[in-house]
């Protein structure tokens, strides 16, 4: 069960979420908002997928005993999802926050709930993400979070990095 997220958005409106595991039933919100054009335009693969790549895809996350994916609610409600791949101690972090709640502070939340996820679990003591460096919003929402931005680009992505200590 996922632990909760807050933050105060807009210095005045407290933003919450709640993590859950993604199941096989989230597979069309998830294809929806990857496929959305914003997202397809800040993806690494600047395109769309197919229903087909998405089915396998899920399945093989889901699957895979080191990726940790995340439905995020906001009073049952699904507002976003978080995936951690975790290799070798370093967890790569992948977010997207449903089109329809953007701009509201679910990115920061999101990604301060997954942090005290990762925490719990332990197995990675350095979270990564890319975010394109045009995605301001992206970036600020993972500095909130405790990210901090590398001198360093990798093609058009920014770099960023957060150390998180096990709460075991």
């Amino acid at each position: 069960m996922g632990r909760p997220g807050s933050l105060t958005a807009g210095g005045h409106q407290r933003t919450e979420v709640t993590l859950r595991p993604a199941t096989t039933d989230d597979a069309g919100r998830l294809l929806d908002w990857r496929n959305d054009p914003e997202a397809v335009r800040f993806s690494v693969s600047g395109r769309q997928v197919t229903p087909g790549e998405h089915r396998e895809w899920l399945s093989a996350r889901l699957a895979d005993p080191s990726t940790h994916l995340w439905i995020a609610e906001q009073a049952g409600d699904a507002v976003g999802q978080v995936r951690v791949d975790v290799l070798d101690g370093t967890g790569t972090v992948s977010v997207a926050i449903a089109p329809s709640q953007r701009g509201r502070g679910f990115g920061s939340a999101v990604l301060v709930a997954m942090v005290v996820e990762m925490n719990r679990l332990g197995d990675a003591p350095t979270l990564r993400a890319l975010a394109h460096a045009e995605n301001t919003a992206s970036i600020r929402a993972f500095e909130r979070a405790g990210f901090h931005r590398l001198a360093r680009h990798e093609g058009e992505f920014a770099v960023l990095e957060c150390t998180i200590r096990a709460e075991r």
